[in-house]
């Protein structure tokens, strides 16, 4: 354990590492604001909203619609452009990590992206890769790095001159054209979704292990700021779901659904607690074990979305992403969620989640609602969230150990 500490202090040390935490930390502020725009305008101010159908805000609160708006434009100009703002912190920390100054460096970065994100369309309008700008954060990182590392190496003084931007910048918008045309070239290559009809033609046993598996990769690629195949909140409109639902609805019972292991039932109801990777836990391991005083400023911003599943103001404040301390716990403390949760199914203990559970509803009450009110299930899911908890502690230590070690605590 001793030389894992001493390899991450050095890991956290590197260039690399200085790059990626600071890029994270000075998003996490304009993330919080769109999480909390999320967190009102999908729970608050949406007519499916959990809060709202709870205490029927659209017919008492005033300006609803108008604050719905109000809260949907930050949503879509903070976390729906995630990767712009990634892909400009990281050329700018690139630069200043070489020891350069680069005028501009950030807004070249960010040309970058742009050229590879734009989308040609049949009409005169700006058209971009919404995936590319939601979900691809890795991917801007490392357009960042890659951009701010040329514009290193053309740097001939500490103090780069405007009319020496025109040759590195010249030869990234080619490079970044001919990526937009290699992604054009693989969008074309659609690839289909197998996950309903894959539960729906397979046996009970093979569907519960290809649920466990997508459900990992989906945390994995949370890691890495990916959408994975569970990303998504739950639809209902699958077969599965579709035939969970009418069984309930004739039998009038959750329970002996024909389809007990899909993602609805077993990775959104109680794997995703506080949103991937168990995130509620680990603010709630903070609260319990940490001395830092910059992990407690970060967990008590980011509890309110966690509550209602929102991640993201965890995930770029501590930062979780891409810091291996903490990618054990993100994917087994769902994992064990997933499995205990799978096994009392499968003895039939716990009815499954079979009814469509308003959005945002919070995390400990998911399969709650989804089973129509059974209590057992609530049970399991505070059971499940204090097993994460414990899981998460020890990592938490470890974590504040390394930071400390490597001076890196009180960064600016």
């Amino acid at each position: 354990m001793q030389r894992l500490i001493n390899f991450s202090v050095k890991a956290y040390q590197s260039r690399l590492a200085y790059i990626i935490r600071h890029t994270l930390r000075v998003m996490f502020p304009l993330i919080l604001v769109g999480s909390f725009a999320s967190v009102l305008r999908f729970n608050f101010l949406s007519n499916s909203g959990y809060i709202a159908t709870i205490f029927n805000l659209k017919q008492w609160l005033p300006l609803y619609q108008q604050l719905g708006t109000i809260s949907q434009i930050i949503f879509e100009c903070t976390i729906n452009l995630i990767s712009l703002y990634a892909v400009f912190f990281s050329t700018h920390y690139t630069i200043k990590a070489y020891g350069k100054n680069i005028p501009g460096g950030g807004a070249i970065g960010l040309f970058a992206f742009l050229i590879i994100a734009y989308q040609t369309t049949t009409q005169d309008s700006l058209s971009f890769n919404n995936y590319l700008l939601s979900e691809g954060m890795l991917f801007a990182i490392i357009v960042g790095y890659l951009c701010g590392r040329l514009l290193v190496l053309f740097a001939q003084s500490n103090q780069q001159k405007l009319s020496e931007l025109v040759k590195p910048i010249i030869i990234i918008a080619i490079i970044a054209t001919l990526i937009n045309l290699l992604l054009s070239l693989l969008a074309r290559l659609s690839v289909p979704t197998y996950v309903a009809s894959f539960i729906t033609i397979n046996s009970s046993r093979r569907a519960f292990w290809y649920v466990i598996g997508l459900g990992m990769l989906t945390d994995i690629l949370a890691f890495l700021a990916i959408g994975g195949p569970f990303i998504n909140s739950p639809s209902f409109t699958d077969a599965p779901s579709w035939a969970n639902l009418m069984h309930a609805l004739r039998s009038g019972s959750a329970w002996n659904a024909p389809f007990k292991y899909t993602d609805t039932t077993i990775f959104h109801s109680f794997a995703n607690f506080g949103g991937s990777g168990c995130v509620l836990a680990l603010i709630i391991a903070i609260f319990i074990v940490s001395r830092q005083k910059r992990y407690r400023r970060v967990a008590k911003w980011s509890l309110f979305p966690a509550i209602f599943n929102d991640h993201y103001p965890m995930m770029l404040g501590i930062p979780i992403l891409y810091n291996p301390i903490f990618f054990i716990p993100f994917v087994v403390a769902p994992l064990v969620n997933m499995l205990v949760s799978g096994a009392l199914l499968s003895l039939n203990w716990i009815p499954a989640a079979v009814y469509p559970v308003p959005s945002g509803t919070p995390a400990p009450l998911i399969a709650l609602v989804g089973t129509n009110g059974n209590w057992g299930v609530f049970i399991l899911s505070i059971v499940l969230i204090i097993i994460d908890v414990l899981i998460y502690v020890p990592f938490v230590r470890i974590a504040e150990e390394i930071i400390v070690k490597a001076g890196v605590d009180h960064e600016e």
